[in-house]
């Protein structure tokens, strides 16, 4: 994740909590005092300090407007949460390597475990009090999760004075990097995704920079998450007829397109960090039945890495009867001809050890207005899901069927979850009424 966090206002030094930047050995270092003045000033908000105690080509790399957004040592925050998290960050400075113009200082951070703390907060957050007023209150009372790990500060000697290599261009290209790792994870490649971690671990081996450390300790918890679900795949599959679906439906969207929306019940043991859905188009019947179009939605999919409580982490909890629905995105043609079916077809058990958040209330029914009569011999519900590749039929709600051009179309319910994240790209329908779709049928 790139780092995003803005410019900080400096403070007054008596407004800052007193700090101390812990050493052992060698306190005489000329490296290891060029470090700990760079984290003084940090703990100080002196951002015109740190950056002229970087070095020259990390100087030519970045202006001090662009260094606000990317500071070296410092939490991977926003500035909303910047000045608080790095006021609880404690660093330990050991001994350095040096060789010739160049100097390896050890540094022992000990921090809020971000990830672990954004779940946790959620877990205990109701509409009253948010994930956000908790997390304040975490730091108020010192009741935050922290994690210690080892990260690393790279000194360069030009002239007399050792200066902070950070090497901006490589944390470019990690970021990229991680990103794209990401991307492939929730697009459920988990080989290929444990490929492009390694290849990231790889690459923070080489030429050791600023930071590297921290950087290889927070992406190796999440390979190891991902390493995980990839061992846990049988399991998770055998885990899909717990998901039984229900009342589910064509329905208009806000954006005046075609989606489907419906019910989901964690009936089983295990909380759950994703649910993948199919989409596939048949047309024909019996043995002339065939598919032509499919497509994949994750309606339930919560994040593994930090996002600064911008959003609810909220996995699919046992007990829990969750409200889903998504934009359909086949294409326009597919759509007119073709009978869609429902399938649940993947899903990822929650890794995190952070405590599960308490199910909430079923969902209250909400009646659909002008829905379509119920047909005679209507769908019946099939089976929570199938085995990959089999995909029957989902549960659609007998009468689900859209009109026909010109009628009136159901819209969803109030309260939904917004239809298409984070799975189906925006479509707008404008003022042109979209084409009618057939019924869901298996």
């Amino acid at each position: 994740m790139s780092k995003s966090r803005g410019k900080m206002a400096r403070v007054p030094v008596a407004a800052v909590a007193l700090f101390a930047i812990m050493s052992s050995g060698c306190s005489g270092n000329p490296a290891k005092t060029g470090a700990e003045n760079y984290l003084n000033n940090l703990k100080l908000f002196n951002y015109p300090g740190c950056y002229q105690a970087l070095s020259h080509q990390d100087q030519v790399d970045r202006t001090l407007e662009q260094f606000l957004g990317n500071i070296p040592m410092a939490p991977d925050v926003n500035k909303d949460w910047f000045k608080a998290v790095e006021l609880k960050m404690d660093y330990e400075l050991g001994t350095p390597k040096v060789e010739g113009d160049k100097a390896i200082v050890p540094v022992k951070i000990t921090t809020p475990d971000l990830t672990l703390w954004e779940r946790t907060a959620n877990a205990k957050a109701d509409p009253k009090n948010p994930s956000e007023a908790i997390a304040q209150q975490d730091l108020t009372a010192n009741s935050y999760p922290k994690v210690t790990y080892e990260d690393q500060m790279v000194m360069v000697k030009e002239g007399d004075d050792w200066k902070v290599l950070y090497n901006y261009p490589k944390k470019d290209q990690i970021y990229k990097a991680h990103k794209q790792a990401l991307d492939i994870y929730h697009k459920h490649d988990f080989d290929k995704a444990i490929a492009a971690y390694q290849a990231l671990m790889t690459k923070l081996e080489n030429d050791p920079s600023t930071g590297d450390g921290g950087l290889k300790f927070r992406y190796g918890r999440e390979l190891k998450n991902i390493q995980n679900v990839k061992a846990q795949l049988p399991e998770a599959q055998a885990y899909i007829p717990k998901l039984p679906l229900k009342d589910v439906d064509l329905k208009m969207t806000a954006t005046r397109v075609p989606g489907i929306f419906g019910q989901i019940t964690n009936t089983g043991d295990k909380a759950l960090d994703e649910v993948s859905m199919t989409v596939t188009y048949y047309v024909g019947k019996g043995k002339a039945r065939k598919a032509l179009y499919t497509e994949e939605h994750s309606p339930i999919a919560t994040p593994i890495e930090f996002t600064n409580f911008s959003r609810p982490i909220l996995p699919l909890v046992p007990t829990e009867v969750r409200e889903f629905g998504f934009k359909l995105t086949a294409p326009v043609d597919i759509q007119q001809k073709a009978t869609p079916d429902l399938t649940i077809t993947m899903v990822v058990f929650t890794q995190s050890q952070a405590p599960l958040p308490k199910p909430p209330p079923p969902p209250t029914p909400t009646p659909t207005p002008l829905a379509s009569p119920t047909p005679k011999g209507g769908a019946k519900p099939p089976a929570a899901g199938a085995a990959p590749g089999a995909m029957p039929g989902p549960a659609p709600k007998p009468g689900s069927a859209l009109p026909s051009p010109g009628g009136a179309l159901p819209s969803a319910p109030s309260g939904m979850p917004a239809p298409g994240a984070p799975s189906a790209p925006g479509a707008g329908g404008g003022g042109t009424p979209p084409p009618a779709l057939p019924p869901m049928t298996h």
